[in-house]
């Protein structure tokens, strides 16, 4: 949600509104000359005019529409998911591949039922739209991000590394300790980012959950009502994507 003042000043005909009491004042201080007391009343009035659009744009709803009403989020272009959807397609892991189908079927199917439940002008809809497009980019950027771990770790061999080091347990001279300590340095890594791998991908599946949780709350729900199933749901979807931003900025 937007602050007042920031709903206000980013509306277009606020600056108009603003612009044309300004110029009216000048217009009549400029022209009439009127006297120091009649000038002073004018400045008041015109202030007092820029004051009460506010109040006027509470009190016909505008400004709720304007704190409430979510902000467009960017698309992932076709490219550029055929692209990441390679890369994962070469991975040993089946999952991040699945993720990255299923995270906007599931989205889809989410902007669908709000559709056939809400007018899309209403201030849910652009809620529950938003929210769900901010998860589905969390999801795709949580897939690049498991893209480039396994990338990273994709020369290591674990294999080798667990029978090398299975040979070498039994020396004890300087150069097998310095093999042994590079050999358990390599599988940390790949330990390290494995365990990424592991967080984001569980961090993906509870989106998905989420998405799912909302979708069918939707379509048990009288045309025109978010029930609270869904208002939950969504909550929780809002949550989970703040955390994800928050993630992604650190």
């Amino acid at each position: 949600m937007k602050s007042w003042w920031r709903a206000v000043g980013t509306y277009p005909p606020s600056w108009i509104a603003v612009g044309a009491v300004v110029v009216s004042v000048g217009l009549i201080l400029a022209l009439l000359q009127p006297p120091a007391l009649l000038a002073a009343a004018v400045i008041v009035i015109g202030i007092v005019a820029i004051v009460v659009w506010p109040l006027l744009l509470s009190g016909t709803g505008t400004l709720r529409q304007l704190q409430f009403k979510a902000e467009s989020l960017p698309e992932v272009s076709e490219l550029e998911l055929r692209m990441l959807g390679d890369e994962l397609e070469r991975l040993d892991d089946p999952r991040p591949a699945y993720q990255l189908q299923a995270i906007k079927e599931k989205r889809d199917n989410l902007t669908a039922m709000l559709g056939r439940r809400l007018q899309t002008g209403e201030l849910t809809y652009s809620r529950y739209q938003s929210t769900a497009q901010q998860v589905y980019l969390a999801v795709i950027s949580n897939l690049r991000e498991v893209a480039v771990a396994m990338g990273s770790i994709s020369t290591i061999d674990l294999d080798y590394i667990d029978a090398r080091l299975a040979t070498l347990r039994g020396e004890s001279n300087e150069s097998t300790q310095a093999e042994i300590s590079s050999l358990e340095d390599r599988r940390a890594l790949a330990t390290t980012q494995q365990a990424k791998v592991t967080y984001l991908l569980a961090q993906n599946e509870s989106a998905m959950t989420l998405l799912d949780r909302t979708s069918t709350a939707l379509a048990d729900a009288p045309i025109g009502l978010a029930p609270q199933d869904a208002e939950a749901a969504m909550e929780a979807l809002e949550e989970l994507a703040d955390r994800a931003s928050r993630y992604a900025n650190a």
